[in-house]
């Protein structure tokens, strides 16, 4: 059982907003990273089939040791108001308290180093905030630089956060040799970098810290303006995490959606299951119905006007794929796995029959029951309806 800060002083209570961190974290259970993470590679795993889990209860029997004296870099990415906030809390007290977890910052390297210990699971941690550094532009480069649009993108949401760089992390294989293994930098790393994560081989964090973040800016909680037509089951602050941040790129929303989520995600055969779309955000690969079904989500989400349609191109396979009504205007346009459309027709009806440039057969299923119950029941030939070319 590791030993923490033995706390001598009276604090008084920084900003009731602090109830957000506090806020129920049963979903905090397990922290995962790819066993392919490279240090060379700043944690980028080429490969992303293998992970490594780590239930957050080891913590508490592991023993936090420092790094080497200029830290581990890493290319986990932490948002920029986690340090505003920590800054501002720090600005007047050595230390400060926060639902039983202390915070503390120092200098180290000549950086300011900050110290995060979680009493309730028994992780400590030390790092500090790193802005893009020439070697993580390489690594963006090595993922975007055949698109120049996307490595820019990803460039600048580094520039306007941080990446993190480990001083002290959790010795959770080999507490004998008394050094922390890169892996394991990735790992503490992990637990407080934000939840979602944009490079290409660096898994997405628990976002520890980024509730703290919230609560000094007292900002609204994530994707409070998103039309809620559905509970997701489980990592609904990711996916609003991911919708925020493509709201925040310069260009169209569609078309920086599109390009996002193709360059986060693999396109894979169908393997004749549906996906939920926060199953589809987990695993980052799915068949065309499952990108479909994930792009009707988050269009819905957005207030766009989407329509979730099965095409019968008469060649004995379905297609699904999602129409949408471009904002500002009264034409129509398609998304799926395999293209993007923009302002094809003005009247949806029509659409189905110009993705296959023939006369086809189709239907509107009903989206509540394909959730429920994960199938898409075809109704009998009466009910489809016939989009002329």
């Amino acid at each position: 059982m590791k030993l923490f800060f033995r706390i001598t002083a009276i604090i008084l209570l920084f900003m009731v907003a602090f109830a957000v961190f506090a806020a129920d974290d049963s979903d905090l259970t397990e922290v995962r990273v790819y066993t392919g993470a490279s240090a060379a590679l700043l944690g980028r795993a080429v490969e992303r089939d293998r992970k490594v889990t780590v239930p957050i209860g080891d913590f508490i029997e592991s023993k936090s040791i420092e790094t080497s004296a200029g830290g581990i870099a890493t290319a986990v990415m932490i948002n920029a108001s986690v340090k505003k906030a920590l800054d501002e809390l720090l600005a007047s007290e050595e230390f400060v308290i926060v639902e039983e977890s202390v915070l503390k910052r120092m200098k180290k390297s000549d950086r300011d180093v900050y110290s995060f210990s979680w009493s309730r699971y028994g992780f400590e941690i030390e790092f500090s905030f790193d802005k893009t550094s020439p070697e993580l532009i390489s690594e963006i480069e090595k993922v975007y630089g055949d698109d120049a649009y996307l490595f820019g993108e990803l460039k600048r949401s580094y520039d306007d956060n941080y990446s993190l760089r480990i001083f002290k992390a959790e010795d959770l294989y080999r507490p004998a040799r008394q050094k922390i293994d890169f892996i394991e930098a990735m790992i503490s790393a992990t637990v407080i970098g934000s939840t979602f994560q944009p490079l290409f081989g660096i898994h997405d964090g628990l976002g520890v810290l980024d509730r703290l973040g919230l609560a000094s800016a007292k900002a609204a909680v994530m994707g409070g303006d998103y039309l809620a037509y559905r509970q997701y089951e489980h990592d609904e602050e990711k996916i609003l995490s991911f919708l925020d941040s493509i709201e925040g790129m310069e260009g169209d929303f569609i078309d920086n959606l599109y390009d996002a989520v193709k360059a986060i995600s693999l396109k894979r055969s169908d393997d004749g299951r549906i996906m939920l779309p926060e199953d589809f955000f987990s695993e980052r690969a799915g068949d065309n119905t499952d990108y479909a079904l994930f792009y009707y989500d988050l269009l819905k989400r957005e207030g766009y006007s989407v329509k979730f349609i099965v095409i019968d191109p008469g060649s004995g396979e379905l297609y699904n794929t999602v129409f949408f009504r471009e904002k500002g205007t009264d034409l129509w346009g398609r998304i799926d796995g395999n293209n993007l459309e923009r302002e094809k027709a003005a009247k949806w009806q029509r659409m189905p029959a110009l993705v296959f440039t023939a006369s086809v057969s189709y239907f509107e299923p009903d989206i509540t029951m394909i959730i429920n119950d994960g199938v898409i029941e075809l109704p009998p030939p009466s009910i489809w309806s016939l989009s002329p070319y």
